[in-house]
Parts: C-alpha cells; sequence; structure tokens
C-alpha cells in the first residue's frame, strides 16, 4: 500500500509537469543557452586552445548554479508546501508512510533535474568533436554534477520537514549553501591574516589551508576544476561524490526519523508577522491602526514593525564598530576612508539584498492567504493600493540607508570619486543600475506567477545574459552599444511595469 501510494505521488507529479508549458520552456531556454555557447566558441575558435573543453565547462558551471536554484526553489518545499495548504494529513489518511511521502516528493523533483541534464547529450558529444575534452572527463563531471543533486534533494528534504514554512526552508537552504562555498575562502584568508599579524605559526596556517582544501573538495566547485584539467585520469567516484551521496543519504534519513515529530500536529497557519512576534501581547493590543490601514497593514506584518527597524539598526551599528576596530588594527594610513568605504560598500549590498526579498513578498503574501481581492474592493485604485503597500515596505530601508549614510559622512571622497561617479556618470555605472531594476521587476512578476523561487528565478533571468554578453563582447563593447541596451532595458522594465499590473487585475478578479 505504502509503495502504492508512493508511485501514486510520482506519477501525479510527472503527469503535472509534462502537462506544464513551463516546464518545456524551461527546458527550451536551457538548450539554447548552451548553444550559444557553442556559437561563441565557433565564432571565435581561434582564440581557444582547447574549444570543447571551453563548451563543455560552460555548460557545467550553468548546470552548477542551476542545481542551486533548484536547490532553494524546489527541493527546499517538497513537504512545507504540503504543510501550508494543510494536505499532510490526507497523505497519511491514505496510508502512505512519511518515507512514501518523502520519496513521493522528492523523486520527482530529481527526475526533473536528470532531465534537465540529459537535454544536454548533443551538446557534449559535440563538445567532445570540438576537441579538448574527452568522454572520461565528461562523465566524471556529471557524476559530480548528480551528486550533487542528491545532496540538495537531501537537503531540502530535510529542510522542508522540519521548517513550518517554505519561505523559512529556502532561507536556510541558502544560509547552507553560502557558508560551505565560502568556507574555504575564510579559512584562507584568516590564516593568511592571521599569519601577517604573527598570531599563529605556519604550522597552524598549513592546517587552515588543508581545512579550506577538503571542504572546497566537498564541493563541485572544486571538483569540476579538477575533472576539467587538461590530462584528467582520475575515478568519477571523486571525494566530492562519495561525501555529497552520504551526505545527502544522511539528510533524508533525518527527515524520515523525524517526519512524524515536526508533522504529527498540523494545524491552520496565519500569515507571517515577520518580527511582530517580539512583540509582547500587551504592546502588540495597544498598537493602533494609522490612517492609511494598507501602510500600517505592511509596515507592521510584512516588515516587522518599528522592532525589527531596531534590531536591525542596533545590529548594523554593532557590525560598523566590528569593522572599525579590524580596519583600524590592519590599516596604518587612512583608517577613515578605509571605514566609510567598507561601510558603504557594505550596505549597499545589504539593500541590493533586501530590496528584491522584500518586494517579491509585497503581493505574495496577499495571493497566498486570498486577501488581494478584498483589498482591491477598496474604494481606492490599484496603483493607490499598490503604492500604499511600497510604502509600508520602505522603512525596513532605513537601517541600512542609515549606516550608508554615515559612511557617506566619513569618506566623502569615496563617495563622490568612486560610488556617485562610477554609478551614475559613467555609461556602465547606468547600465547596471537599469539591469538591477529590471531584476527588480522580473522578480515581482515571477512572484505572482510561481509559489517560491521568484527571487533566484528572476536573478538568473537577467544575470545569465549579461554573462553572457560580457564574455562574448561586453568587456570590450563601445559606450554607444552600452547606451542601447540601456534604452532597451528601460523599455522592457516598462513593458514588465505594464505585465504585473495586467496580472495584478486578473488576480483580483479571480
Amino acid at each position: 500500500m505504502a509503495a502504492r501510494g508512493t508511485f501514486a505521488l510520482v506519477e501525479r507529479a510527472m503527469r503535472v509537469d509534462t502537462r506544464l508549458a513551463r516546464t518545456h520552456l524551461i527546458r527550451l531556454g536551457f538548450a539554447l543557452l548552451i548553444l550559444l555557447f557553442v556559437v561563441q566558441v565557433q565564432l571565435g575558435i581561434a582564440n581557444y586552445s582547447a574549444p570543447g573543453r571551453d563548451v563543455f565547462r560552460s555548460m557545467c558551471w550553468v548546470n552548477f548554479f542551476l542545481l542551486n536554484l533548484a536547490g532553494v526553489s524546489f527541493f527546499s518545499t517538497v513537504i512545507t508546501e504540503e504543510k501550508e495548504e494543510l494536505t499532510l494529513g490526507l497523505l497519511r489518511m491514505a496510508g502512505i508512510s512519511p518515507v512514501g511521502i518523502l520519496l513521493g516528493k522528492v523523486t520527482p523533483r530529481l527526475l526533473g533535474v536528470i532531465l534537465l541534464l540529459s537535454v544536454q547529450l548533443p551538446f557534449t558529444i559535440l563538445a567532445i568533436t570540438l576537441g579538448g575534452v574527452s568522454i572520461d572527463q565528461i562523465f566524471a563531471a556529471y557524476v559530480a554534477l548528480l551528486a550533487f543533486a542528491v545532496l540538495m534533494a537531501g537537503l531540502g528534504a530535510f529542510l522542508s520537514t522540519v521548517c513550518a514554512r517554505s519561505s523559512l526552508a529556502a532561507s536556510l537552504t541558502t544560509a547552507t549553501l553560502a557558508t560551505v562555498f565560502i568556507t574555504p575562502y575564510l579559512l584562507r584568508d584568516t590564516g593568511r591574516e592571521m599569519f601577517r599579524a604573527k598570531d599563529i605559526s605556519v604550522t597552524t596556517r598549513e592546517t587552515l589551508y588543508e581545512a579550506a582544501e577538503t571542504v572546497e573538495q566537498t564541493t563541485p566547485l572544486g571538483s569540476l576544476d579538477v575533472i576539467l584539467t587538461t590530462g584528467f585520469n582520475g575515478s568519477p567516484l571523486s571525494f566530492q561524490v562519495i561525501v555529497d551521496l552520504s551526505c545527502g543519504a544522511a539528510l533524508f534519513l533525518m527527515a524520515w526519523a523525524l517526519f512524524d515529530v515536526f508533522t504529527r500536529n498540523e494545524a491552520v497557519s496565519t500569515p507571517a508577522r515577520g518580527m511582530m512576534a517580539l512583540f509582547s501581547k500587551r504592546v502588540a493590543s495597544q498598537s493602533r491602526v494609522w490612517n492609511h490601514a494598507i501602510v500600517w497593514k505592511d509596515f507592521n506584518f510584512l516588515t516587522g514593525g518599528v522592532t525589527a527597524i531596531v534590531i536591525k539598526l542596533l545590529a548594523y551599528s554593532i557590525l560598523m564598530g566590528a569593522m572599525s576596530m579590524m580596519i583600524s588594527k590592519r590599516v596604518r594610513t587612512d583608517v577613515t576612508d578605509n571605514v566609510g568605504a567598507t561601510l558603504m560598500a557594505s550596505m549597499l549590498t545589504a539593500l541590493i539584498v533586501e530590496i528584491p526579498i522584500y518586494l517579491s513578498r509585497l503581493f505574495r503574501e496577499e495571493l497566498r492567504w486570498q486577501t488581494w481581492s478584498c483589498l482591491t474592493l477598496l474604494p481606492k485604485s490599484m496603483t493607490r493600493v499598490a503604492l500604499g503597500k511600497l510604502a509600508g515596505v520602505a522603512p525596513a530601508f532605513l537601517p541600512a540607508i542609515i549606516v550608508f549614510t554615515v559612511g557617506a559622512f566619513i569618506a566623502p571622497r569615496f563617495f563622490e570619486n568612486y560610488l556617485f561617479k562610477r554609478i551614475f556618470i559613467r555609461e556602465d555605472g547606468w547600465y547596471w543600475v537599469l539591469q538591477y531594476i529590471l531584476a527588480v521587476h522580473v522578480i515581482v512578476m515571477l512572484s505572482l506567477i510561481v509559489k517560491w523561487g521568484a527571487v533566484p528565478f528572476g536573478i538568473s533571468v537577467v544575470v545569465v545574459p549579461n554573462v553572457i554578453f560580457m564574455a562574448t563582447a561586453g568587456r570590450n563593447a563601445p559606450d554607444t552599444i552600452l547606451v542601447s541596451i540601456g534604452v532597451c532595458t528601460f523599455l522592457i522594465t516598462l513593458f514588465f511595469q505594464w505585465l504585473i499590473i495586467r496580472q495584478l487585475k486578473t488576480l483580483a478578479a479571480t
């Protein structure tokens, strides 16, 4: 019975997946992307010593990027989406065991990844004919990527089991991946700086370097670098493959063991209040609705209200103090300028990350809790409703803006000569600003279509074409080309604004 239920879940998921036009469009777009790599190499084949290897290397890095997106968007929501839709109880009533539910939810998504990799088979054969890469290298690379996919599946199954919401599971997945990939660089930098300061010996530094290399070998980043070197004759069952498969299986078993513990009590969930939960009941009960109720609602429920702003400001202030102390110890001259420049760079990065995250939730939460239709019944235009929601989210960016302003006062020369002139004066600065604005609009549009993964998908839609452009002719492109692309980007952004408004009207009438 359990096996029958598992097969039923897999069959249903595969049937739904094959009937969606989005699935086939993704595969088609992926194939076209790889074809662009082939064309790029073919046009400049005289400049490549090993054109086949260069084509396959580009394919591998695109695969690695997409697998990370799959981990954040697809695998991390396998169980949480059932929790949020209150359907886990129905699956258990059907007699499906916890392992059956996990296998029935994870297997279709893992098969989807395998199918996406299989689309590349004709291009891999072409890469061999171009020269520079062997069949053994291709086989070893795909084994490494499949092992990483298994790890993503296990990590997603575990986090989606223990987490109550898809947003939390996706955030923890992103944090886990970032920690694993950044750790080798942190270990090397820490060892190098501490050795320069004479805080550690040569032996300790070498130990940190070895630890960094070991961690790097457990990731596809290090494994693919070894596989794609000339003269590779190693085994496909590398250290990374063994570790990823073992960790993926262990995480899946942990999800199985903890399944009943975290899914036993299925209750109707309520809309997320961000950091509003940090309020006491007394303070929350005394909170009065403002004259602009929509602004008040999103300010308190979506961003966390005053509590979240104060906590973020304190966290940024502590970070500012710690960075100032570290810079003052390492830099002997221009300490103030370095501190200010670091503050501005870090806060600008924080804003670049925060803005799409908040805006992706702007309408998603309304659609998820089926309140968007109610908001549109208010005696306000849809534009005023949308502007009210934007006004409610805007205060969430104040902590980063305040700290950035402090950095600008500390280092005015850096702000004027580097940030202002580089971003707002030069053509390439405006180019990337427009690309970022377009990415934000794409993310908002995707948040109205897909359940989860709007942020990584939106970033990939904009980043991947720009990476291809910069890899081909972008670095040497004249300013006129950048201006032309910038104008086209602006027009596409206006088109996405129209699409967003149209989609909101459609959803309001649903």
